[in-house]
Order: structure tokens, then sequence, then C-alpha cells
């Protein structure tokens, strides 16, 4: 981790409906605030209240891909990918977040000796997509890159290419993850996204302008947005990418944790400041932002694409850690669809 720890994500769906196995997918406002948050369609409906324990979710026509782990085996959970890593690593479980109605969650366990232990789908193209996922930490890991990736490719792959260190160039990719990143006052979740507007990590990047020297960057920095270690969370994130193709106008990333609003960012705020790789809202209470303080003057620029090839196309749940140790991420109930979802009912 840096200080902190230092976000892309791939056969197309085949409308699998509801999969006994727990696989397959249909046909396919509060910012920085705490308040329980509306659907996308607004009313306060979200999708789950339709399906209480996810039953049946994976055959709504809103719904892109769904993920019960509901399988006899995990290699008839892998076969619906087009990648797969670190098989041996993974194992269906029976702890699952509460009120879910499958019988197992994936338990991945990575590190000494297999560093990747990850699930990659390539996903029909979408501007707009909602990404929900339970998700499980054992304590006192080294997390490195653990969490839930997502984004585009154009064209679209069948499998991540994350390209670490180089920042994108507005026609070629985008990817949004959730993920371990600060470790004080105590283990939170951030961004680590990489899109064409991001910042480097360097003060003078050097050599200047090459796009080498460009890591995740997070925007979220909020104390209160912990893993919560040894318990499952349910995070849900918003994407929609910028319709014109000239800025970042009409572009949109929110998230939600057990259903309560973290962030929302859009064209029109909230204002923030930048510290190196950090994008920093006027709420942001980490250290890592309170510690080099500036005028929040500028609204964040999420002009993810310059042409409307790059579409959202990639769904990539990982575990790596690059450490010595080992540390077991499990996940459950992951739902990508056209609508907000919400977590169980």
């Amino acid at each position: 981790m840096r200080g902190a720890i230092v976000v892309s994500t791939a056969v197309l769906l085949c409308g699998c409906g509801g999969d006994d196995d727990g696989g397959g997918g249909g046909d396919s406002s509060a910012a920085d605030g705490g308040e329980r948050a509306d659907g996308g369609g607004g009313g306060g409906h979200v999708l789950a209240d339709d399906y209480p324990g996810d039953d049946g979710i994976g055959g709504d026509p809103a719904v892109v891909w769904f993920e019960g782990f509901d399988a006899a085996s995990v290699d008839a959970v892998t076969t619906r990918y087009d990648q797969a890593q670190g098989q041996a690593r993974m194992e269906l479980v029976g702890d699952q977040p509460a009120g879910a109605s499958g019988s197992s969650a994936m338990a991945m366990t990575a590190g000494q000796g297999a560093s990747a232990v990850d699930l990659y789908k390539m996903l029909p193209d979408h501007d707009e997509l909602w990404v929900r996922w339970y998700a499980k930490y054992q304590p006192d890991v080294p997390w490195h890159h653990s969490g839930m990736w997502f984004g585009g490719y154009n064209p679209a792959m069948a499998y991540p290419s994350p390209m670490a260190g180089i920042s994108p160039d507005g026609d070629d990719r985008l990817s949004i993850s959730i993920e371990p990143v600060w470790q004080e006052p105590e283990l939170r979740f951030d961004f680590y996204d990489y899109w064409m507007r991001m910042h480097s990590w360097m003060e003078d990047p050097f050599p200047p302008d090459d796009g080498t020297a460009y890591y995740g960057n997070s925007m979220i920095h909020r104390n209160d947005f912990t893993v919560d270690e040894d318990s499952w969370v349910c995070i849900e994130v918003h994407v929609r990418l910028n319709d014109d193709l000239g800025s970042g106008a009409g572009a949109v990333l929110e998230v939600w944790k057990n259903d309560a609003a973290v962030v929302r960012l859009d064209d029109s705020g909230p204002m923030g400041y930048w510290v190196r790789d950090k994008f920093c809202t006027a709420n942001a209470d980490g250290a890592e932002c309170t510690d080099y303080q500036a005028p929040a003057d500028q609204i964040l620029d999420l002009q993810f694409r310059t042409t409307s090839d790059l579409a959202l196309n990639a769904f990539w749940p990982q575990n790596y850690i690059t450490d010595d140790a080992m540390g077991t991420l499990a996940l459950d109930q992951m739902v990508v669809a056209t609508t907000r979802i919400g977590c169980l009912r």
C-alpha cells in the first residue's frame, strides 16, 4: 500500500436469465452525503426491491450480468467468464451476506506465489451502468489491488489489460475501481481510476507528457468509507460516460456503501482541489487531503472519452497481492445493471 496503497475491467453475454447456478443476466443526488439514496429512476425504488434476497434478479431485463456463485463447483463458475486466473485459490464457501437467497459465495485467496486470483467478463457496450457487489476482507492483510474493477476498452477485449502507469488517451480505455487504499485512521476504500483527465502522482512528470507517470487516481478521501474487515459490506458504483465528446459534460461517478450515499461527482461539482493524483472535495477529511489543503476551486474533469466507440464493456473482480502474506477476499451477489440496484432486501 502507498501510505496508503495504490482501476479496468470482459464470451459476450448470452442473455442467460437467472441461471440456477447463480450466473447470467437479462436482455439487457446526494453528494458526499449519508442519506438513503434514490434509484436511478427516482422515487426511491431500486431493482433489489423487486427481488428479495436477489432471488430471480438475474432474469430482469435491466440486468447485464449477475453472479451469485450458486454453482456446483469453482469450474462451473469460471467457465462463464472469458478469463479466470488462480482457480486453485478459489473456493465456494457457505458464508454469505445476510439475506442472500443463494447457497455460497466465492473466496479468493492471493499472495505467496499466486498474486492474481480473478474473474474477467467482457460485456456488451453501455454508456451508463450500475455495479453492485458484496465484499468481505480478511483482517490485517497487505492488500494491493483487491476489489471490483470495471470499465471499457476500444475495441472490447476478452482479457484485462490495465496498462499500469500509463494514462489513457480517451479513445482506448478507462477503468474504475473501488478497493482498499488508505490505512489510517483505519483501512478505507477509495477509487483507483484511470481515465484521460487523470493526474500524475509526480509533481513534474518526467519525461514530460509521455503518459508514463500515471497511476490510479483517488477521489473520495473519507474517513468513514471504511472496509469493515471481517464483515460483509455492500458497495454500488454508478458510472455515466460523457455524452459531450469534447468535455466531461454529462458524466457522473457516484458510490454507495450499504445503501448510504458516499459521493457523487459530475460536471456541476462538488468543488475540490488536486494533491498530485488525489482529488479532494471540500468534504474530504482524510489526512492525505487535509495535510495539504488548498482552495476548493475546481470541478473534477470527468471527460472519460473522446469517441463514442469507447464504452463500458469490462467487468473484473479480483484479488491481487504481491506481498509474501496471503489474504482472502470473499465476493457475492455481483450485479451489473442499467438502473440503480440497491443492497439486498
